[in-house]
């Protein structure tokens, strides 16, 4: 099981290439993407630009995943290895076309096994389920998705599932149940309060601990 880290939602103190290198060193990343939420597509576009050459050389040296959200036509431009896409967005269909065979499409599937199987058969390399938990990312109240359902989709599909929403570090035995692929991670890293260099090293610790059962 591997950390799927996900920038914070817009510029911050707690995050630049320096501390972002120490996190490497500390905890296993497959994923990093840059998920900026501004309400103008331009500075959206500003952030993924500006953290993509910060950190591109990085991921590349460490072998992680650099994907960025939604935008396809960025992530063919500045040669992200690939995107996440929620619902709303192009569809996977679609983005395949657009961007080819080598790029990581990952999709957002919620709670919903029927998403989870088209996500598979529209040729998606992972999808990511959720709200394990509360999440501060998400302002509206969505129903935490249950042990059940999440077996009962694991069964379902045979790609890769990141688990997102709400994963801390006291809650974070329950991924030693679970199992999934890899867990993601924002506000625990980026909010916390001992700084995000000091959550991760929390992270790795508690990977260690829980290694013959992952």
């Amino acid at each position: 099981m591997k950390a799927y880290l996900i920038s914070p939602p817009c510029e911050d103190k707690a995050f630049d290439k320096y501390i972002f290198e120490e996190i490497t060193k500390n905890i296993n990343i497959e994923f990093f993407q840059l998920r900026p939420k501004y309400e103008k597509i331009k500075k959206n576009r500003d952030f993924i630009e500006k953290y993509h050459k910060e950190l591109y050389d990085i991921c590349k040296k460490k072998n992680i995943k650099f994907i960025v959200n939604d935008d396809i036509e960025l992530a063919k431009k500045l040669e992200f290895d690939g995107v996440h896409l929620g619902q709303s967005d192009t569809n996977c269909v679609e983005a395949r076309n657009y961007l080819g065979n080598d790029f990581v499409i990952g999709i957002s599937c919620g709670k919903s096994i029927k998403k989870a199987i088209k996500a598979e058969k529209n040729g998606a390399d992972y999808i990511a389920l959720g709200p394990l938990y509360k999440s501060k990312t998400k302002k509206t109240y969505r129903k935490n998705l249950s042990e059940k359902l999440f077996y009962e989709i694991k069964k379902n599909v045979n790609i890769p599932i990141t688990l997102i929403g709400g994963i801390n570090h006291k809650n974070f035995y329950k991924l030693k149940i679970l199992k999934p692929d890899n867990f993601a991670i924002i506000n625990q890293i980026w909010n916390f309060n001992e700084g995000p260099v000091r959550s991760s090293k929390k992270f790795q610790n508690l990977l260690k601990i829980n290694r013959r059962n992952l």
